[in-house]
């Protein structure tokens, strides 16, 4: 599977986390029909209920990317991956043994187009990424979305980099999010409450931002330039 495999951001001889992107819309409609052979029951069901195609594209993607990391990470054959959609939850994972889907952290996130998978197993992660070129209204969007220290810190920015500002804001605190979502009983996130474990990446067509449950030692970042059928 073609990569373009940027350097680590923290370098470490191995990664405690990865993060996959991949730009849907390059995907074919051939291999969409291929991919979308390899989805499990409850994932079947839920992708034929959306009424966008380019949703229904993205759901897809996501699921098989999440397969990828899977693989990559562990090791484990697509075919002996179970994903059971949750409603309002990210998909639940059951691995054969000796493996164990508690050790497998991820969390998944798609922009116009974008496909992010972000998978660690070391702790809990939360991931959001943005596509720059679907630019939003900014102030619109944090005198919604912000408090009035957050927006006050905005309007302070020049006009060229509130823009960047807000995007920063906006990803770490959907991460954040996230990151709560998929944390376990045993997650320890006091320092997630301060921001310490969330940060921003950055990427030429992205706007990305990462939370995790601890401090790593090491992150890397692949685009896949394909994605194929799984096995």
């Amino acid at each position: 599977m073609p990569t373009n495999k940027i350097a680590p951001i923290f370098p470490a001889s191995t990664s405690a986390a990865t993060l996959w992107l991949l730009h849907g819309d390059l995907v074919s409609e051939a291999r969409l029909a291929s991919l979308a052979a390899s989805l499990g029951q409850s994932e079947r069901k839920r992708y034929g209920r959306f009424l966008r195609p380019q949703r229904a594209r993205e759901f897809l993607l996501g699921r098989m990317l999440l397969r990828h990391a899977v693989q990559t990470m562990l090791g484990i054959a697509a075919s002996d991956i179970i994903v059971t959609e949750r409603e309002g939850n990210a998909p639940l994972l059951e691995f054969p043994a000796p493996y164990t889907s508690s050790d497998f952290h991820f969390s998944l996130s798609h922009s116009h187009g974008w496909i992010g998978c972000l998978a660690s197993t070391v702790c809990a992660v939360g991931l959001d990424i943005e596509n720059k070129a679907h630019a939003r209204d900014v102030d619109q969007l944090s005198a919604a979305a912000f408090d009035e220290a957050d927006q006050q810190w905005l309007m302070r920015l020049e006009m060229a980099r509130r823009q960047v500002g807000f995007y920063r804001l906006w990803n770490n605190r959907e991460a954040l999010y996230k990151l709560r979502g998929n944390r376990t009983i045993t997650t320890d996130l006091r320092s997630c409450d301060t921001g310490w474990n969330c940060f921003h990446v950055d990427y030429p067509r992205l706007h990305i931002g990462v939370c995790v449950a601890q401090e790593l030692q090491s992150f890397e970042l692949v685009e896949l330039a394909e994605l194929n059928p799984v096995g």
